[in-house]
């Protein structure tokens, strides 16, 4: 997976660590990888929006404004 931000800085990766970096992005974008199966890029824009930004850093986050805004 590529996931790129705002300001189109990218990261390549898997798709668990995909979905955990652009859950923490705020504009971020995911790209399939050309030897990727079909359908990653979407697991991981599904999977990112279900988890809290930035979860490495501090404890539980609980609120739903913790979570990240990818389906805002």
């Amino acid at each position: 997976m590529t996931v790129q931000d705002a300001v189109n800085s990218e990261a390549d990766g898997c798709e668990h660590h995909g979905a955990r970096l652009l859950a923490s992005l705020a504009g971020g974008r995911v790209y399939a990888l050309p030897d990727t199966t079909p359908g990653s890029a979407i697991r991981v824009f599904t999977a990112a929006s279900g988890i809290r930004p930035f979860c490495w850093l501090d404890g539980p986050r609980t609120e739903p404004s913790q979570f990240s805004d990818i389906n805002k």
